[in-house]
């Protein structure tokens, strides 16, 4: 590690915001937005049909066509993570964020003009070219900010995506009340709203350096030398992290693919950790708290109009909560962060299940709930909030990295799709117990992280890659 401790400039406390306001709040706020203005959706959907088809849809139909139009986003997400590794490759980390920005706007194009043209399919396609964005940042936006910071950094800036992500889920939120844009005339640019940001964001992205460990990876020594100048403005923490990259740098250039990532023994365990981490971020339940939430809001004896700005409120407290991610990630070890999410996730999960069971006889247990949701977000944004998203770039070498990065995105993805599919279902079927399975997920994920993740703060890949290269039979230090 480059001798000597740097903390932020501000440089690149500028290319985080901008960034994460591009490209990554974006995506948070395409989660949202749609939840509120569902009716308004729906009512035309039922027009749609009838005038450009002839065709009367019926409630179920409906309601079909609905989830398609949520869900069709995660699909896009699905699809979009086996091409991040390639794009990356061709055109680096800084023009991959610039194709997925454009990607956006053509989104946004689609969801704002599908009314005015009647087409659903406009809709569908606009939330499936979203998806896809989606998909290109999630692996590779965090792996930016990593390559661009100095190493005592690293966990730092891989919180901005946490932090991006719930800060879009409020603007969503926000955005989509119905005395904003969440109305019947006006969804449609409630649902384009996130184009500002991409244009906000990344309007100045060409002034941005490119990672200097692709360029190094590339051949172009100078280049990344400058580009290391502007971000460190420490000739001595330059030559070093130069020195740094001319030993690596070889093994960065050389090609390799997702089955030679797959087949290689030595590198099982760290993609195990990556897709492990991603995979119970969702199964946690952390969408579905949002689902729930409303219900245990109204069922307290708010009324739906309070419920709904109680459930902003959890939101809001899930931004603020990402929003000390940075300072939290500088000073703690990231093994001791993630146990203790893991571990206090579950706990509240658990907890909640007994209220709300306990709620159907008791009313004042429906208080307790809220405390055991809001307790529930504390504890998922100290670790398996933000750490998923970063992880990859501190136990994968630069060669595999941008493949590592891209097989923890689409187990993201699909476990997101996953809950939201079968959380409804099990919700119908056993009630609030559908969270003890949630639960156990993140009983794995402590379970493995107590096991087999090293820690990484502050440590030099070439000391953590080894203690994983032993598959199951390896050794944390």
């Amino acid at each position: 590690m480059a001798e000597g401790k740097q903390g932020w400039t501000t440089l690149l406390m500028f290319i985080c915001v901008c960034i994460t306001v591009g490209t990554v709040i974006p995506i948070g706020y395409a989660f949202a937005v749609v939840n509120a203005p569902s009716t308004f959706i729906r009512s035309w959907i039922m027009e749609s049909a009838l005038t450009r088809y002839s065709s009367r849809l019926g409630e179920s139909q409906v309601t079909i066509m609905m989830s398609a139009v949520v869900s069709i986003f995660l699909i896009g997400g699905m699809l979009g993570a086996p091409f991040a590794p390639i794009f990356s490759a061709r055109l680096g980390r800084r023009g991959i964020l610039v194709l997925s920005g454009m990607l956006i706007l053509v989104s946004c194009i689609c969801q704002l003009f599908c009314r005015m043209a009647n087409s659903i399919e406009m809709l569908l396609l606009g939330r499936l070219i979203g998806g896809l964005a989606a998909a290109l940042i999630y692996a590779t936006q965090p792996m930016y900010l990593v390559e661009l910071a100095p190493a005592e950094l690293s966990g730092s800036v891989g919180v901005f995506t946490c932090i991006g992500i719930t800060g879009g889920i409020v603007l969503g939120q926000v955005i989509s009340f119905n005395f904003v844009l969440g109305t019947e005339k006006l969804w449609p640019y409630a649902l384009a709203g996130s184009g500002i940001f991409v244009i906000i964001g990344l309007a100045p992205i060409f002034w941005f350096p490119e990672s200097p460990r692709f360029l190094m990876s590339q051949g172009r020594r100078e280049k990344a030398r400058v580009a290391l100048m502007r971000l460190r403005r420490d000739e001595a923490r330059v030559n070093a992290e130069m020195a740094e990259f001319e030993v690596t740098s070889e093994a960065e250039g050389q090609k390799i693919t997702m089955k030679e990532v797959l087949c290689n023994s030595k590198l099982k365990m760290p993609l195990i950790i990556v897709s492990s981490f991603h995979f119970v971020q969702q199964m946690s339940g952390i969408n579905a708290i949002w689902f729930y939430s409303v219900d245990i809001f109204t069922q307290s004896g708010f009324t739906l109009a309070v419920s709904l700005w109680l459930n902003f409120a959890l939101g809001f407290l899930n931004f603020v909560v990402a929003l000390v991610g940075p300072l939290i990630m500088r000073r703690v070890n990231r093994r001791l962060m993630m146990m203790l999410s893991c571990l206090f996730s579950a706990i509240f999960l658990t907890l909640l299940v007994v209220g709300l069971k306990l709620m159907l006889s008791i009313k004042e247990f429906s208080f307790v709930c809220i405390a055991f949701l809001s307790l529930y977000i504390l504890a998922f944004n100290v670790g398996l909030g933000p750490i998923p998203y970063f992880i990859g770039s501190e136990i994968f070498e630069p060669a595999p990295r941008p493949l590592a990065m891209a097989f923890g995105s689409f187990f993201n993805w699909f476990a997101n799709f996953l809950l939201g599919m079968m959380f409804p279902i099990l919700n119908a079927v056993i009630g609030p117990y559908a969270f003890l399975i949630c639960a156990a997920f993140c009983v794995y994920g402590f379970l493995l992280t107590c096991r087999y993740l090293p820690e990484t703060r502050n440590r030099e890949l070439k000391d953590v890659a080894p203690l994983m290269e032993n598959g199951f039979r390896s050794k944390i230090k």
